[in-house]
């Protein structure tokens, strides 16, 4: 199998919301796992030692919640927004629930990898989603 059909294959699956998939006959095996994101992040930049301690209270973490799959993102579990799982402000453990993915009619939870308080919410309920793109921030 050459790279194009593979870039085929991924093609596909985001299309299709399909998120893993693992293939074998008796000449190729392939396995494609999109949900492992590999975030790309800046190289640390050297920072002068007098600039560190000025700014040390300006670096405060950041964490996102990203989509796993394709599809329109939710923030209950119903079409109308009534009463979302989460707003801006909002307190947030790791393993919470907030918000849904509806794709291929299946709702698919999303859930927080971290704790944090709610920062942002940039995508809008009912509007859809791309894998890989962040739908909260948290602080």
């Amino acid at each position: 199998m050459n790279i194009e059909k593979i870039e085929d294959v991924i093609k596909l699956m985001k299309n299709n919301g399909v998120s893993y998939m693992k293939y074998k006959d008796e000449s190729v095996e392939i396995e494609l796992d999109l949900k492992t994101t590999v975030t790309e992040s800046a190289s640390p930049t050297t920072v002068p030692a007098n600039e560190t301690q000025t700014s040390h209270n300006s670096t405060e973490q950041h964490n996102t919640i990203d989509a796993e799959i394709l599809g329109t993102f939710y923030l209950q579990d119903e079409e109308q927004l009534s009463n979302p799982l989460v707003k801006v402000g909002d307190e947030v453990k790791k393993g919470q629930i907030v918000g849904y993915i509806e794709s291929m009619k299946v709702l698919n939870e999303v859930i927080s990898d971290h704790d944090g308080v709610v920062e942002d919410i940039l995508i809008s309920h009912g509007d859809p989603v791309e894998y890989g793109q962040t739908i909260m921030t948290l602080k």
